[in-house]
């Protein structure tokens, strides 16, 4: 039987914790920490070709919890490794583990080791984004954070009418300086988003069939196509529609339990909040079917 090295890795900001087993020997558990930096990623593949000899490199199965950009330079290393990788929900591991007492990292780097041998047969191979979607994400985040602090600076002068002009004259004086300021920054970003978006032919055409849904603009439309990798991580309209939180689920059991029919709480709350926003501004939104033929699972020519 074909042998495998699963490698549980839990990701920090400084630290990397990685215990490994092959499947051979899932209790012989090897545990090593390494700092969360290029210097660290080549200790670590070190450690591993010294401790799995006799596994091919295409045999080692990583699997780590998604952690965002704490992960991204690990993933990039990874897969420039050639190293085959899983990105998983860090509740869904959770819940895989039963009843925990206490927590180490030592300990839940054991638990991603062994969830990836338990779920080998269902879990998914990850593969970094393309440059595009990258860009755009980044392009994305600096728009949020643009329009985050812009909204705080105009709440604050808001705030300070009630107080006598001559004390606060100053400070309205800047604030208003600084609104211009980030409204210009924030059009500069709107524009770099629609420049990313065109640089890629596939990525354009279907940012143009999300745009074509009425009450759907640039930013919702970017944002669906950064969380969904360029639509390519839905087979369905009902898996987007269950990771948004629009789709509806039955609650009953037996003649006693009679719930209501309700979306799950577990959700992509920023994109079910874009989707609900927009929807609800235009009376004349259709079914996503209707609008956008042949985006959901969609690959590349």
């Amino acid at each position: 039987m074909k042998s495998y090295l699963f490698i549980g890795i839990d990701i920090s900001k400084a630290t990397l914790d990685v215990s490994i087993f092959t499947s051979s020997a899932i209790t012989d558990i090897h545990y090593q920490q390494f700092s969360n930096s290029t210097k660290g990623f080549l200790q670590l593949l070190k450690w591993l070709k010294q401790k799995c000899e006799g596994i091919s490199i295409e045999d080692w199965r990583a699997c780590m919890e998604n952690t965002g950009m704490y992960s991204l330079e690990l993933n990039c290393f990874l897969q420039e490794k050639g190293i085959w990788q899983s990105l998983e929900n860090a509740l869904q591991i959770k819940r895989s583990m039963g009843v925990v007492r206490g927590k180490t990292d030592k300990a839940d780097c054991q638990v991603i080791a062994r969830y990836a041998y338990r779920f080998f047969d269902k879990l998914k191979q990850y593969v970094l984004p393309s440059v595009t979607l990258l860009r755009l994400k980044a392009l994305f985040s600096q728009r949020e954070r643009l329009v985050s602090m812009h909204s705080q600076l105009l709440v604050g002068n808001q705030s300070m009418k009630g107080y006598p002009k001559e004390l606060v004259k100053d400070i309205q004086k800047q604030n208003e300086g600084l609104l211009k300021s980030l409204a210009l920054q924030i059009k500069v970003a709107d524009k770099s988003i629609m420049e990313c978006l065109q640089a890629d032919d596939e990525l354009q055409r279907k940012s143009k069939l999300i745009q074509s849904v009425p009450g759907i603009g640039q930013q919702t439309a970017a944002y669906l196509l950064i969380v969904s990798r360029g639509m390519e991580s839905f087979a369905t309209a009902r898996e987007f529609a269950c990771y948004s939180g629009c789709a509806p689920f039955e609650h009953t059991s037996g003649s006693s339990i009679r719930g209501k029919t309700k979306v799950h709480f577990l959700a992509n709350r920023k994109m079910k909040m874009l989707l609900h926003q927009k929807t609800n501004e235009c009376t004349k939104c259709g079914p996503f079917q209707t609008d956008l033929p042949d985006l959901f699972g969609s690959k590349k020519k």
